[in-house]
């Protein structure tokens, strides 16, 4: 344990599951080294919160989670729901009189959310908060990170990640006898059944860990639930799939998460699973998954050596090749394993008597280069030295980008022409 986390103690270190229909809350235990779940009840059974604020109607008091639905199932309060896909579309809702715009509601949820934390942590603060989300749309992202800093946790202490990313860190804080061989998880929720597979590269540095996913929410849809309610043809669907998927694969361990199997029909298969792995099934994955990716930010770094590759991730380093000092340097202008939204990289060089740029890409998977010989052919034609350009990379997805060059002229000498040049690349 670093000497950060174990000297702040009195900062919590925060996971939040954050879904369409129910959200989870954790924190990581400084004294059993892991994360434990926020329980919303006294009874300390209740751990899923529905992702849901109402308004009652007389005393205009709002609330949220079971609370919120209540109101709305009884008529005593207005249910304000949807909230991510509402970021995600910009709507506005009137409630008694007043617009709320998407980024406002979101906050007022989290606020309520965050003060489970607070009665139970009276006395302490926030040092590094993730949110997972099931997708990342880009909406959402940027709405969720301005309802963070209208709570007060800027990009420095509060970060946004995909399920899949949270996967990676959970399984990987896992005892490592359980990561040996590859990790499988098979996650049915309301959009049905999706497996996904962790495999690590042990011959690369830092150790590349890759994620590979298979959609069967045509095969096994959240509707058969209700549809088979005997679980007879359930199980036999989920067993096919089960052993298509691992048919010679060498799996350590497979996971099962999501409302699709909180009963027991899928039991049977997956004892059968169990030969030769390990098996576990819960609804805490991707929560705590979330918690050990912000212990790792806020100074854990017991995974400093792994490069985490889930499907938002750019998986190649972006550079290129200059002078300074004297000396022949690479500059990285991105770097692999940053998400693709999160890439805005600026850079201002001076050219000598080149009429291009070249742009490198190493694939941090295969080690292959990629150039793109970008033609300056448009821009002012100034004497040596005397031509400063700006680039830029911005991300449009995981694989597609666009470079920017900006003519910024030469000072009071040469003023910017404003000639611009764009090129799009493909990160493989």
């Amino acid at each position: 344990m670093s000497e950060q986390l174990g000297n702040e103690q009195r900062n919590l270190i925060v996971g939040f599951d954050l879904c369409d229909d129910f959200s989870q809350l954790s924190y990581y235990n400084y004294k059993t080294y892991e994360p434990e779940s926020v329980c919303v009840d006294l009874e300390g059974s209740k751990y899923l919160i529905p992702t849901a604020l109402g308004v009652k109607n007389y005393s205009k008091d709002w609330v949220f989670g079971e609370e919120a639905v209540s109101c709305g199932k009884s008529g005593t309060g207005v249910l304000v729901d949807d909230l991510l896909n509402k970021l995600k579309t910009g709507e506005n809702i009137e409630i008694f009189g007043t617009e709320f715009d998407s980024v406002s509601l979101m906050e007022k949820y989290l606020r309520k959310c965050l003060l489970l934390l607070k009665k139970k942590f009276p006395a302490n603060t926030i040092l590094q908060i993730i949110i997972t989300l099931k997708e990342l749309d880009e909406k959402v992202v940027t709405g969720l990170y301005q309802a963070l800093e209208n709570l007060g946790i800027g990009k420095d202490r509060g970060y946004i990640q995909s399920h899949s990313h949270s996967y990676q860190y959970y399984a990987l804080s896992q005892s490592k006898e359980l990561w040996m061989n590859d990790i499988g998880l098979f996650d049915f929720d309301e959009k049905g059944l999706v497996y996904s597979q962790i495999s690590i590269n042990h011959r690369t540095r830092p150790y590349v860990v890759r994620i590979k996913e298979e959609d069967f929410s045509e095969t096994l849809s959240y509707a058969m639930l209700e549809e088979y309610k005997n679980g007879e043809n359930l199980e036999y669907i989920f067993g096919n799939i089960a052993n298509s998927v691992l048919h010679k694969q060498i799996v350590s361990t497979i996971y099962a998460t999501g409302l699709g199997f909180e009963d027991n029909w899928a039991d049977n298969i997956l004892k059968e699973l169990c030969v030769g792995r390990r098996i576990f099934k819960g609804q805490n994955l991707y929560v705590k998954g979330a918690c050990y990716a912000a212990r790792e930010l806020a100074g854990g770094s017991k995974l400093s050596e792994y490069l985490f590759l889930s499907k938002e991730m750019i998986k190649s380093d972006i550079f290129i090749t200059g002078y300074y000092n004297g000396k022949t340097a690479d500059v990285v202008l991105v770097k692999a394993g940053k998400p693709w939204y999160e890439i805005n990289s600026n850079l201002d060089v001076i050219l000598d008597d080149e009429q291009e740029i070249i742009i490198k890409l190493k694939s941090i998977i295969s080690g292959e280069i990629k150039e793109y010989v970008i033609r300056l052919d448009g821009f002012p034609q100034r004497p040596g030295r005397t031509t400063r350009v700006g680039i830029n990379i911005k991300f449009k997805d995981h694989a597609n980008g666009v470079i920017t060059l900006e003519d910024k002229g030469f000072g009071s000498f040469y003023p910017s022409s404003g000639y611009i040049e764009e090129v799009e690349i493909v990160v493989q």
